[in-house]
């Protein structure tokens, strides 16, 4: 019964919609929980009993059971009715690890939204409750196991308030993506630079004292460079970033990693880059269809990255 009116209220939701998303009346669906058909059931033979036995307490009781059943509905409609959804930046993760999707819900009434569930494919349900005139962000998990692109897809909106006999629902598609960058190699062996002497420049001294300021931490960040300082004040973990980091150019040339597969390739590839960044060095690459000039910096390692989880990933 579920799937059916799963499949219903989500027979117009084609694509991406405009943000923010605003759940009015039309688009919220109700129907009874599996408690609320056992309350029905429950109901008929209270009124069975009454009618049979002409009870007139049976009937008070029944009907006004009856009213509260038919008061949670409404009061689960409204609970949903007047919320705005939209999505917000989405970092981007290596394969394996959990990523986040913040979904920002605003409550521009003067009634709090109590218990709202949002949950999506392959990730785990969450519960939030927005007071009134107010904001609340939140977040959705879910683990991902294939570079590229990753998007959330079609979320559900819903609630059981208040008594959990009635579950009101929407389906949203937030315009929300993230890139999935390959799982870095474990132990991967030291990148062979001088495959393609013709691209290679001579090392380089750069000063290392010229402090450029912090960035957040990065997964293959050198130890060495994390600003304990700035951690031990709460502010999280950021990493030290030099203008002048010494080091040499180096080239990361897809002919120059012998691995079995093209997923062993790309990881090791994305180990390399890693390795790199956490050296201090300039580093360009070159993989088939795609060539990034020389540099380093957090814009730069996203870029190559991209490359690499995006590779023979077919165009959005």
């Amino acid at each position: 019964m579920t799937s059916l009116a799963d499949k219903l209220s989500t027979r117009r939701l084609i694509g991406p919609e405009v943000e923010p998303v605003i759940l009015h009346r039309r688009r919220i669906y109700i129907l009874p929980t599996a408690y609320g058909g056992l309350f029905v059931i429950l109901l008929a033979m209270m009124l069975v009993g009454s009618i049979n036995y002409n009870n007139s307490l049976g009937f008070a009781l029944t009907f006004l059971m009856a009213s509260v059943s038919l008061v949670s509905m409404l009061h689960a409609h409204r609970n949903l009715t007047g919320l705005q959804v939209r999505s917000a930046t989405t970092e981007s993760v290596f394969c394996g690890q959990v990523m986040r999707f913040p979904v920002v819900l605003s409550n521009p009434h003067a009634n709090d939204k109590l218990s709202i569930r949002l949950s999506a494919t392959d990730s785990s349900p969450v519960y939030v409750t927005v007071p009134a005139a107010s904001t609340v962000t939140t977040q959705l998990y879910t683990e991902v196991k294939k570079r590229g692109r990753k998007t959330l897809g079609r979320m559900k909106v819903s609630c059981e308030y208040p008594l959990g006999l009635f579950v009101a629902w929407s389906w949203i598609h937030l315009d929300t993506q993230a890139i999935v960058y390959p799982r870095p190699e474990e132990n991967a062996p030291p990148a062979d630079f001088e495959q393609d002497g013709r691209d290679n420049q001579p090392s380089r001294q750069r000063g290392q004292d010229d402090f450029a300021g912090l960035r957040h931490y990065q997964a293959g960040d050198s130890i060495n460079r994390i600003a304990w300082k700035q951690s031990a004040r709460g502010t999280g973990l950021h990493t030290k970033d030099f203008a002048g980091s010494g080091g040499q150019t180096r080239w990361l040339d897809w002919t120059a990693v012998d691995a079995p597969s093209l997923e062993q390739r790309l990881s090791r590839l994305c180990q390399w880059v890693l390795l790199c960044e956490a050296n201090g060095n300039d580093y360009g690459m070159r993989i088939p269809g795609f060539t990034q000039a020389p540099g380093h910096g957090h814009k730069h390692r996203h870029v190559c990255l991209t490359a690499l989880a995006l590779f023979n990933q077919p165009a959005e």
